[in-house]
């Protein structure tokens, strides 16, 4: 029996090690491509603020769905980018660290045309839009993990819609989006100068 357990954890070991292997090469194991993605008519002018807008809903939600027929949020200080692995704190621009649930908006810019892999490293559930079209959904209750490998068709350079819901509902919370761009080596967080809304 003991020899099972040991070779359980070093099998549940290897798994974890697979999957942070896979998302940190780019490899194309249960990758998706996504395209059709339609740009922002009109485009994002010099008026536009950076960073993304985000409305907070106060709710202990267990599935995304959950978020959209909420009610009116508030809305809350701009998230400059989704770089957030915060424990036990606060979870985003809001003060609270439990129950909050966020709808995020805005546009991303894509530098140039082509083929750009995508994932998102949550905590708790979210489900990420791009131009009109579903990118990542990761949409229920769960501990930090990384979706899917996404490679998402860029038709033309610009600026497209960006719709997130989010929510973190007891514990910890993290909302890390990471792409690799045409020619990158790896992956790394889509910078704050993508972000605008």
């Amino acid at each position: 029996m003991r020899n099972r357990v040991g070779l359980t954890a070093f099998a549940t070991f290897a798994g974890v090690f697979l999957l942070y292997a896979v998302f940190m090469t780019g490899s194309t194991l249960a990758q998706t491509a996504i395209g059709g993605l339609t740009p922002a008519s009109p485009q994002p002018g010099k008026g536009a603020a950076q960073g993304l807008a985000v409305e907070y809903i106060r709710i202990l939600a267990r599935h995304v769905d959950e978020i959209e027929v909420a009610g009116k949020g508030k809305p809350g200080e701009p998230i400059s980018m989704l770089d957030w692995n915060v424990g036990d704190g606060p979870v985003l621009t809001h003060e609270d660290d439990d129950g909050v649930a966020a709808r995020i908006s805005g546009f991303i810019k894509f530098e140039a045309a082509g083929d750009y892999m995508m994932a998102i490293q949550s905590n708790d559930g979210v489900r990420l839009t791009i131009g009109g079209k579903l990118i990542i959904d990761d949409p229920d209750v769960h501990m930090d993990r990384f979706s899917p490998n996404v490679t998402v068709q860029v038709p033309h350079a610009g600026w497209y819609p960006l719709y997130l819901l989010y929510f973190e509902r007891k514990g910890t919370a993290t909302l890390e989006l990471y792409w690799q761009p045409p020619g990158a080596d790896g992956f790394d967080f889509v910078p704050e100068e993508a972000f605008a809304h």
